[in-house]
């Protein structure tokens, strides 16, 4: 006899099995009738927890940000400005790595440009927000001189995560450019 599960429980296997499918398939081949088979319920259950397959890319895209946020928030605790900025920098750059990783196929072929490009796009979103506040905070203590904080951060973020994305640069790489980007804007003593 089935135990039945809790609501968050039940529709986190939802998520899980659906994952699990788009990176075997890709996500366009992937049905809702394949996720209720992987989980062997009823298909009514799947429209109990989500109203489309496309609820599902979004519940997966947010368990990724949910992720990634966490891990940027954790680089915000240090009260020294420079230790700070250089702290959730390395955090955007290692969690920008493992997103990409998380958002690849078993195979070449397994695409899963639609999951993909939501995710980034809120995590670019939500990384440009936090770095503008920082660069802004760094203009106000007079340690950088930024004219454009908001389009900065977001021309780092986007360079950040679109060479992760491309491997067009290795990590070390990527910090240094960050870094000297950085220093090109401190102010003059």
């Amino acid at each position: 006899m089935r135990e039945n599960k809790d609501t968050a429980e039940r529709r986190e296997e939802f998520v899980e099995a659906a994952e699990k499918l788009f990176k075997e398939n890709g996500v366009v081949e992937t049905t809702i009738n394949a996720i209720v088979k992987e989980l062997d319920v009823a298909k009514g259950l799947f429209y109990y927890y989500f109203q489309s397959k496309d609820d599902v890319i979004d519940a997966i895209s947010e368990k990724y940000n949910q992720s990634f946020r966490k891990a940027l928030q954790r680089a915000m605790h240090n009260d020294d400005y420079d230790e700070r900025l250089e702290q959730y920098l390395e955090s955007v750059i290692v969690s920008f790595k493992t997103m990409w990783n998380n958002l690849h196929g078993e195979s070449e072929d397994i695409d899963l440009s639609i999951l993909a490009t939501r995710t980034m796009e809120e995590a670019k979103e939500t990384a440009s927000s936090l770095l503008r506040d920082l660069l802004e905070e760094g203009n106000a203590s007079s340690i950088l001189d930024i004219h454009y904080p908001k389009y900065y951060a977001e021309m780092i973020i986007s360079g950040i995560a679109d060479l992760i994305g491309r491997n067009d640069a290795d990590m070390d790489e990527i910090r240094k450019m960050i870094r000297d980007l950085i220093e090109r804007s401190r102010k003059e003593k």
